[in-house]
């Protein structure tokens, strides 16, 4: 395949900044081993792409790593929110949505879920989601949850935390067309359930009416019938039948449902179809939302201080007295109390254990210096008994080359001598 081209001459560069303010998430799926499900790895599956652009869709969790490890690796990434699902003995889904690296965490019971799977066989029009569809965060839109003054402290936090999950909307920033998808929580006043849906958003021009579409169509799709004329006396009644597709399908669209768009931008190519209806400068669009799943329906249990660990700051069920809150909050500064000191205690054990590891190398090195020195000591003096020795076998032989020569000279006078004399002798 061809690589992909990056612009780089006209695209705006993103400071890093930007990156880190724009809030990143994290779906997780943590349960034993026994309490292991593919529907709940499916639903895990289904939450990151309603999450997506921001969040990490390829992740793979080991049966070994616990929250701990990806509380360590959430800095780096710059993840701002860990959405944990897990499975209990007895077969009960939760989930957690925890703010790093503080907190709080929320903690709720899924009380019932449908994948995208089960959402598409009871849609009588379902949509195919494209990638499109995902280069951009959904819009959330927050039903049936009571305003900040009247609303209790739970709720108000409930609301930020839920809005705090995806990059805040800007009016001369954002574009209408990158907007395709919607994220739906309706709180129930009376029993408190939120029920969560995830939507697309459709777009249909609606300036013709169905039956003028109909007609239109038989000239080009030979396999769809021709409409049935027989019972109109004449076509007009068909065109201007006001029952003639009420409520037979899902594609029509109510009259609250269409908006009137200004055409101002005289650049824009419009086809030659088209060109009658935008001559006055407006056009009628209906916008239509398709759900494309999941369906999950919350029920919140508690609030926790930080992540996952910490004194309870609101329940359900549980409501204490002051006296026992204050009890509590001794228990919990006693809890900090024990934490830090061992804390302190394990930095002093690896300050000691690695100062012991130094000193051991040092040692080491120190020993390993001294035997290097007595080894060249040794080696010398090796070597000057070797020079000596050489010296002394030098000088020997030096001294018997002389005797030689000595004994040579001795021996030649004599026998010149006794020659000569014997020569006399015989004269």
């Amino acid at each position: 395949m061809v690589k992909r081209r990056n612009k780089k001459r006209t695209h705006v560069q993103i400071s890093e900044e930007e990156v880190t303010k724009v809030p990143r998430s994290m779906v997780l799926k943590i349960c034993s081993n026994r309490e292991q499900s593919h529907a709940l790895g499916q639903l895990v599956h289904d939450f990151r792409q309603v999450m997506q652009p921001y969040t990490l869709t390829k992740l793979r969790e080991r049966k070994a790593n616990k929250l701990k490890d990806f509380l360590v690796m959430a800095g780096p990434l710059s993840v701002s929110h860990l959405l944990v699902f897990s499975k209990t003995k007895q077969g009960n889904t939760s989930l957690r949505i925890a703010r790093t690296p503080r907190g709080p965490t929320l903690h709720f019971k899924v009380l019932n879920y449908s994948l995208c799977k089960d959402v598409r066989k009871f849609v009588r029009a379902p949509k195919s989601t494209e990638g499109s569809a995902y280069l951009n965060p959904p819009l959330l839109v927050l039903n049936g949850f009571t305003s900040e003054r009247s609303a209790a402290p739970e709720e108000v936090l409930l609301t930020t935390m839920f809005q705090n999950m995806f990059p805040p909307l800007s009016v001369l920033d954002t574009k209408l067309s990158g907007i395709k998808r919607v994220m739906v929580l309706h709180k129930d006043k009376e029993t408190g359930e939120i029920d969560l849906r995830h939507y697309a958003i459709e777009t249909k021009s609606v300036d013709e009416s169905k039956a003028v579409k109909r007609l239109k169509t038989v000239k080009t799709k030979i396999q769809k019938p021709i409409p049935n004329l027989a019972n109109k006396e004449d076509i007009a009644d068909y065109l201007l039948d006001p029952y003639a597709g009420a409520y037979t399908s899902e594609s029509e669209v109510e009259d609250d449902a269409m908006v009137e768009v200004d055409q101002t931008d005289k650049n824009i190519k419009i086809k030659a179809e088209d060109s009658e209806k935008a001559s006055n400068g407006t056009q009628k669009r209906a916008i239509k939302l398709v759900e494309i799943g999941p369906r999950i329906k919350l029920g919140l249990r508690k609030i926790e201080e930080g992540v996952c660990e910490g004194k309870i700051l609101y329940h359900s069920f549980v409501h204490k007295t002051e006296s026992e809150i204050k009890a509590l909050e001794k228990q919990h500064a006693k809890k900090l109390k024990l934490k830090e000191e061992r804390r302190k205690r394990q930095e002093e054990n690896v300050k000691k254990k690695t100062e012991g590891k130094t000193s051991r190398a040092k040692r080491g090195k120190e020993k390993a210096a001294a035997l290097s020195g007595k080894d060249d000591e040794e080696s010398g003096s090796e070597r000057d008994v070797q020079d000596n020795d050489n010296e002394d076998e030098q000088e020997d032989l030096f001294d018997h080359d002389d005797d030689q020569k000595f004994d040579d000279g001795s021996d030649d006078e004599p026998f010149a001598g006794g020659d000569s004399e014997s020569e006399s002798d015989s004269e």
